[in-house]
């Protein structure tokens, strides 16, 4: 009993109603979903670098003496 293993339970599950039309929405706001996560991660360099680049143009600005 000790060294049993437990085993997960298997079950067939056959759905009463079946709509092709819900299911082909939910595919496409599945994807459409997906496209935009992949889009939205490549954004955030590009405003990081940006911001890197802003501030480095401030510090030389500060430390020339033209902001002063």
């Amino acid at each position: 009993m000790l060294l049993k293993r437990p085993r997960y339970r298997r079950f067939e599950y056959a759905p009463r109603y079946y709509k092709p039309e819900t299911d082909e929405k939910e595919h496409f706001k599945k994807e459409l979903r997906r496209e935009r996560g992949k889009h939205r991660g490549k954004r955030r360099p590009v405003i990081l670098w940006g911001i890197i680049l802003v501030l480095t143009l401030y510090a030389y600005l500060y430390l020339t003496g033209s902001l002063r």
